[in-house]
């Protein structure tokens, strides 16, 4: 089961597992009280936080769920846990490389809009977590606005790459989820980029 929270142009995601939860993203400030409720909700522990980069929209609430939720092992990559150290404060536990499995979760390195961005795929459900790699707008998919990437060209590469994962559904940080046939879409997107 995956939940959304949604706060106000950004989403974050639990994945249930039978005894526990993992967090992905951790959205900003506000999303912290949202993302308590929902834990308490469910009623299991929160295990993990995955960061899929380091900006302030994936990682603003990151210092309150620590506080929170003292057991959770903060889940990062590498290239991007200094950024996210010095943004937060919080120390990154598990720095990734990328092709890690976690709990049952896998770590894509995606690097492009950030050095460290990692895409996750559940492979229980098949659905894949791609931050901001892409987002959803108005049904469609589209690239993340090109000022906003560190590489918008190498972006575009990894997007091309998304269609060597086995996924059904995808979880974007931005936008609706696409749940089912999710790859089509990607693909409907890799042509309109001129893939």
């Amino acid at each position: 089961m995956i939940h959304r929270i949604f706060d106000e142009f950004v989403n974050v995601y639990l994945i249930e597992r039978p005894e526990f939860l993992i967090c992905v993203d951790a959205g900003i400030e506000s999303t912290c009280d949202k993302i308590v409720e929902k834990v308490k909700e469910i009623g299991k522990p929160l295990k993990l936080i995955i960061l899929t980069h380091y900006h302030f929209d994936h990682t603003g609430s990151l210092r309150c769920l620590k506080e929170k939720f003292p057991e959770a092992k903060v889940v990062a990559h590498e290239e991007d846990s200094p950024s996210i150290e010095a943004n937060t404060g919080v120390k990154v536990d598990v720095k990734v490389k990328g092709g890690e499995v976690i709990e049952g979760v896998r770590i894509f390195h995606m690097p492009g809009h950030t050095r460290g961005s990692i895409c996750i795929l559940d492979e229980d459900s098949k659905s894949l977590f791609v931050g901001d790699l892409l987002m959803e707008k108005g049904g469609k998919l589209e690239e993340i606005p090109r000022q906003y990437s560190l590489d918008p060209e190498m972006n575009r590469q990894r997007i091309k790459e998304l269609l060597n994962i086995d996924f059904e559904n995808l979880y974007p940080a931005h936008g609706n989820p696409v749940i089912g046939k999710a790859k089509e879409r990607v693909k409907e997107l890799v042509k309109r980029l001129g893939g």
